[in-house]
Parts: C-alpha cells; structure tokens; sequence
C-alpha cells in the first residue's frame, strides 16, 4: 500500500535557484514539479486514495527519502540515469516522460498505482 509519493525534480542552477530545468525564468510562474505534485494530489483525490505526495529537496538520495517513508518515487526520464538505484526495488521507481513532466501530466502513474 502506498503512503508516500516523492517527485525527484531536474536539479536547478545553484541553490534556490529560480531558473533551471524545474523552474521557469518567470519567478510567478511554478516550478514544473510543483505542478506536477498539484495535478497528483488532485488525481489522487479524485480517486480518493489517501496519499502524501512531496517533491524531494535531496536531490536524489533515494534511500534517505525510503527512510522517510517514500513507497513510490516519480523520477522524470532525463535525470533517471543519474539517480542511484542500488538499494531500491525498481517497482517502487516510475519514471516519466520529458513531456509528462514539462506538462504535469499524471494519467500513467494513477494507472500504475492501480497496477500495484
């Protein structure tokens, strides 16, 4: 059973930065994973699947985040090969597409929470 769902974001320019791979040059305009986890919660409700969705700040420590209790980690495919997969099951990692993930899109990853 799922309790916790961790967004793994593209990593930005330097520390709170506001442009980058998940930010936007528009500093009113939210970050890319911020929307994404907004679309999520609102599937997950919709559903009325009671889970807690966040977007990871450890840049990728998979195991720190399974320790805090992360059961399904969405990582976006073009960071996928830079994540570190040693000590995680494969079925608790789902990776997105580029433009699943510029556009918040959630459709796949409901459907595979259904599958699990």
């Amino acid at each position: 059973m799922i309790k916790k769902i961790a967004i793994v974001p593209y990593v930005t320019y330097g520390r709170l930065a506001q442009a980058g791979h998940d930010g936007h040059l528009n500093p009113f305009k939210k970050k890319r994973s911020a929307a994404l986890k907004e679309n999520l919660e609102a599937a997950l409700s919709a559903e009325k699947w009671d889970m807690e969705v966040i977007i990871d700040v450890n840049h990728g420590d998979l195991p720190g985040l399974k320790r805090e209790g992360v059961d399904l980690f969405v990582i976006p495919e073009d960071i996928a090969v830079y994540v570190d997969y040693d000590k995680i099951n494969k079925k608790e990692c789902f990776q997105i597409s580029h433009d699943e993930y510029e556009n918040g899109t959630v459709n796949r990853i409901i459907e595979y929470i259904r599958t699990l």
